[in-house]
């Protein structure tokens, strides 16, 4: 029997900001870098609007026309530098978001990691 399947958790609204973490190629294959690369990218959550929803990519921007192709013939032989959800999630506490989380994108596979600015 196929268990059921979990409601998400992701919030149902857009993000007010999009992290996209810029790792250079010495980034660890298996996505575990330090965390301060992370953290030293996200914005201080005092300087956003109270509860802010901030989601931190697994990489950098996606790239845009014939850079993109470029990029896609490139990952045929290595692949681009990725941050685990677990370094993202941790850069998040660092910096002081609240309720964070975790969740891969049935759409993309990508694990998308969010967290809200809340004060007080």
């Amino acid at each position: 029997m196929k268990p059921a399947a979990r409601p998400s958790q992701r919030p149902a609204r857009p993000p007010d900001l999009e992290v996209f973490p810029r790792l250079d190629a010495r980034w660890p294959a298996n996505g575990l870098g330090p965390v301060t690369v992370v953290l030293s990218q996200l914005p201080d959550p005092t300087d956003l609007p109270n509860d802010a929803l901030v989601v931190v990519r697994e990489s950098g921007p996606p790239a845009r026309g014939f850079s993109r192709v470029v990029r896609q013939i490139g990952a045929l032989w290595r692949k681009a530098p990725r941050a685990h959800a677990a370094v993202r999630c941790t850069a998040l506490l660092a910096r002081g978001y609240r309720d964070i989380g975790r969740e891969v994108d049935p759409r993309t596979n990508e694990a998308l990691v969010w967290g809200f600015a809340r004060r007080g």
